[in-house]
């Protein structure tokens, strides 16, 4: 389509007008050769395509991060929402000693005298003298008032270990003592 300004007469201002359509060789024969206009649109249309080759990079690019961060955000989600590690519920003093006399670890007796006068059981005791000089009242402290044991509590690993108990045969011997 080709077309121009023209002022009619009595117009002020001119008014484009068109030519309509033309076909191939009416655009060659008015100027307009037809592999120019088609480079032309060719230009149009690669300029068109790299601008928008560069935008949806840079949209994967950010959807690439967003999806990061996503997994990022539910990852903390899924380990805040973790059941939490098994919490074993504290022990009275009667429990401890017999789940350990149970266990072989103390005698009866010894564990029967440990709760009705809070005097330790030889193992115990043992374990007690060994442990560092500034630590050691603490611990006969703890043995001996306690109405009741945290497994959590510190000494309780501590003691443990000098008593041939790992992490794990406490947690058992914890359970066992729940029980009781």
């Amino acid at each position: 389509m080709l077309g121009r300004h023209v002022t009619p007469l009595g117009a002020t201002e001119a008014q484009f007008v068109a030519s309509g359509a033309l076909s191939p060789a009416q655009a060659e024969a008015a100027g307009f050769p037809l592999s120019a206009v088609l480079a032309g649109i060719d230009a149009a249309a690669l300029a068109g395509r790299d601008a928008a080759v560069a935008e949806a990079a840079a949209l994967r690019r950010e959807r690439d991060a967003l999806a990061g961060e996503r997994d990022g955000l539910a990852a903390q989600l899924a380990a805040r929402e973790a059941p939490a590690a098994d919490v074993l519920p504290a022990i009275s003093d009667r429990q401890f000693f017999q789940a350990l006399a149970l266990a072989g670890a103390i005698t009866p007796d010894a564990a029967l005298a440990a709760v009705m006068t809070g005097r330790l059981p030889a193992p115990i005791e043992a374990a007690v003298t060994a442990l560092p000089a500034a630590e050691r009242f603490a611990a006969r402290m703890l043995l001996s008032g306690a109405t009741a044991f945290e497994r959590g509590h510190p000494m309780v690993a501590q003691l443990g270990a000098a008593i041939g108990y790992d992490a794990a045969a406490l947690d058992a011997l914890w359970r066992q003592a729940a029980a009781l």
